[in-house]
This record gives structure tokens, sequence and C-alpha cells, in this order.
């Protein structure tokens, strides 16, 4: 047993430095703008700005405006309640929008 898991060890660690013998060709371009890192970390990041200006700020507002819809017909305990509600989803508004800004800025660094 211990030979068959000091073989298999030999191999995975051939086939790992194979990988990051081609990942070093790759990775590392001649300049910084033509990696396939930073390619892939801008496309990665344009993704999720998407996805957060797209889905995050869209349900958040569709929230919002459901709760205070809700504040006019409800009793004091459900009023009290949806208030409490009105200000999470603002908060979340708010740090989905600290977040875009704060992904903007790193990503600034790579252009």
């Amino acid at each position: 047993m211990k030979r068959i898991l000091k073989i298999v060890g030999k191999v995975l660690l051939i086939v790992i430095l194979l990988f990051c013998a081609y990942i070093g060709k790759s990775v590392f371009a001649t300049s910084l703008q033509d990696s396939t890192l930073v390619v892939g970390t801008q496309n990665l990041v344009d993704a999720i700005i998407g996805w957060l200006t797209g889905i995050g700020i869209t349900i958040c507002g569709g929230y919002f405006i459901y709760y205070v819809y809700c504040l006019k017909t409800n009793d004091e305990g459900e009023r009290r309640r949806n208030i409490q509600n009105i200000k999470t989803t603002l908060i979340c508004m708010i740090l989905i929008t600290c977040g875009l800004a704060l992904i903007n800025t790193i990503l600034s660094f790579y252009k």
C-alpha cells in the first residue's frame, strides 16, 4: 500500500511540475497587459461588477419599493418590522455600491 502511495505521489508531483511549467509560460508574458492572469482577473472583475449592478441593486430596489408600499397597509407591529426591513435594504444597497467602488478602484490599477 505504501509503495502504491509513493508511485501515485511521484506521478502527481510530475503532473504538478509540468502544469506549473505550462502556467509559467502562459501567465508571464512580455508585458503585464498581455498576461493571462491579468486578462482573466479583468474579465472576472467585469463579470462581478455586472452581476452586482444588474442583480444586486435591482433586487434591493425591489425590496425597498415593496417595504415602502407595505408601510401604508400595515398595523403598528408590522410597521416597525417593515421599517427595520427598509433600513436593512438601504444598508445592503450602500454595501453593494461601496463594493462596486472598491472593485473599480482595484481594477483601475491594472489599466
